[in-house]
C-alpha cells in the first residue's frame, strides 16, 4: 500500500469523540472504584480485571467497523472503542511495576501525557496541510452512503458540495455527484428535543461569555494572576539579593529551595515563568487589543497544560485533574472570545465605521 493512498477524513470529530470517551472512561472508573471500595469481579481466587473489559470494548469497535459501513456505526465504534481504550490504559500501573501496583503514583502523569500526545498527533495529522483534491473527492464519495440510504441532512449536503468544490473539477465523478447532492432533499435531523437543548445551551453560553461583566471578570482573573506572578518574581529577586548581601534568612531560604530542587521542579518553574510572562504581556496589551490579549492568555494556558500539568499529575496524581478541567474551561472560553473578536473585526473591515476614523477598532478598545 502506497502512502499516497492514505486518505484523511475531512470530518475528524470521531477522533475527538474517541479521546473524550477514553478520558471519561478513566475518570468514571476511578470515581466508581473509589466510591465502592475497589471491589473485585469474580470469586474463588479469580479476578476479572477491567483491562479485559477494555480489550472487549476495543474488539467490539473493530468488529463493528469491519461488518458495517454506516456513519452511525462509526460513531458507536468511536464511543465504545474509546471507552475500551480508557479502561485498558487505566490499569497501566499494573504493567509498569514489578508488583502489579494499580496505585502506582506516576500512572496519572503517564496517562495525561499519553492523551496529550494522542491529541496533538491526531490534530497535526488533520491540519498539517489542506486536503488534496483527491482526498476531497473521496470524502464526498463517503457521503453518498447517506445519500443512498436517505439519511442525508442539510449539513451533510452542504459539506459534500464544499468538498466537491475543492476536488479536481475535471474528474468525471465531480459533476454528477454535485448534481445528485444539490437535487437531494435533506431529511430533518432526529432527536429534535436534544438538538433544541444543545442550541439553547450554546445560546446561553454565548450570552454569558459575550457579556461585558464576564469579560471584566475574566480580565480580572488574569490581572490578579499576573500581579501574583510579579510578586513571586519580586520575592525571588529579594531572596537572591539578600543572599548576596549576606542576610542569613535569605541564605537559609535559598538553601532550602536548592535542597528540594529536582528536574521536575525546574521544569515546572520554567513553565510557570513562561506562563506568567505571557499573562503579564496579555494584561499590558488588553486595553489596546483584546484579540492579542486573549491569544497571550491562551498560550499561557497551553504552556500550563503541556508542561506544568503533566508534572503536577506526577506529584499529586489524579487530584491534578481539577486544575486541568479549569484550564480547559478557560481555554474554550478564550477561543470563543477570540472567534467573536475576529468576527467583529471582519464585520468592521467589510463596512466603514466611525471608529476607524479615530484609528481604533472596536475589538481594540479597552475591556
Amino acid at each position: 500500500m502506497r502512502v499516497r493512498h492514505l486518505v484523511r477524513a475531512a470530518d475528524a470529530d470521531l477522533l475527538d469523540t474517541f479521546l473524550v470517551s477514553a478520558v471519561a472512561s478513566v475518570i468514571v472508573i476511578r470515581i466508581f472504584l473509589e466510591a465502592t471500595g475497589y471491589p473485585q469481579l469474580g470469586g474463588g481466587g479469580l479476578h476479572i480485571a477491567h483491562v479485559l473489559w477494555g480489550g472487549l470494548g476495543m474488539l467490539v469497535a473493530i468488529v463493528l467497523l469491519l461488518i458495517f459501513v454506516t456513519s452511525t456505526t462509526r460513531l458507536v465504534a468511536a464511543l465504545v472503542g474509546g471507552a475500551g481504550f480508557g479502561a485498558f490504559v487505566d490499569e497501566l500501573g499494573k504493567f509498569v511495576t514489578s508488583d502489579n501496583d494499580y496505585f502506582f503514583k506516576p500512572t496519572a502523569a503517564i496517562l495525561y501525557a499519553l492523551f496529550v500526545i494522542l491529541f496533538l498527533a491526531t490534530r497535526e495529522i488533520r491540519r498539517f496541510r489542506a486536503l488534496t483534491p483527491e482526498e476531497s473527492l473521496v470524502n464526498a464519495v463517503e457521503l453518498t452512503e447517506k445519500l443512498a440510504m436517505g439519511t442525508l441532512t442539510a449539513e451533510d449536503r452542504d459539506r459534500a458540495v464544499r468538498l466537491l468544490a475543492a476536488a479536481d473539477q475535471a474528474h468525471p465523478l465531480v459533476a454528477p455527484l454535485r448534481e445528485s447532492f444539490v437535487q437531494a432533499e435533506p431529511v430533518p435531523i432526529s432527536f429534535a428535543r436534544l438538538r433544541w437543548m444543545g442550541s439553547a445551551g450554546g445560546r446561553t453560553y454565548a450570552k454569558i461569555v459575550s457579556s461585558r461583566w464576564f469579560r471584566w471578570i475574566l480580565a480580572g482573573v488574569f490581572i490578579l494572576t499576573g500581579v501574583g506572578f510579579l510578586l513571586s518574581v519580586t520575592a525571588v529577586v529579594a531572596v537572591l539579593a539578600g543572599s548576596l548581601l549576606g542576610i542569613v534568612d535569605a541564605q537559609d531560604a535559598l538553601v532550602e529551595v536548592e535542597t528540594g530542587n529536582t528536574i521536575a521542579s525546574v521544569i515546572q518553574a520554567i513553565a510557570t515563568v513562561a506562563a506568567g510572562v505571557l499573562i503579564v504581556r496579555g494584561v499590558f496589551v488588553l486595553r489596546r487589543s483584546r484579540v492579542r490579549a486573549y491569544r497571550a492568555f491562551e498560550l499561557a494556558i497551553l504552556v500550563d497544560l503541556l508542561l506544568a500539568q503533566p508534572l503536577a499529575f506526577l506529584d499529586v496524581g489524579f487530584v491534578a485533574a481539577a486544575d486541568v478541567f479549569l484550564d480547559l474551561a478557560l481555554l474554550a472560553t478564550l477561543r470563543y472570545l477570540q472567534a467573536q473578536e475576529r468576527r467583529l473585526v471582519g464585520a468592521v473591515g467589510a463596512a466603514p465605521d466611525p471608529s476607524r476614523v479615530m484609528g481604533q477598532l472596536p475589538s481594540e478598545r479597552s475591556v
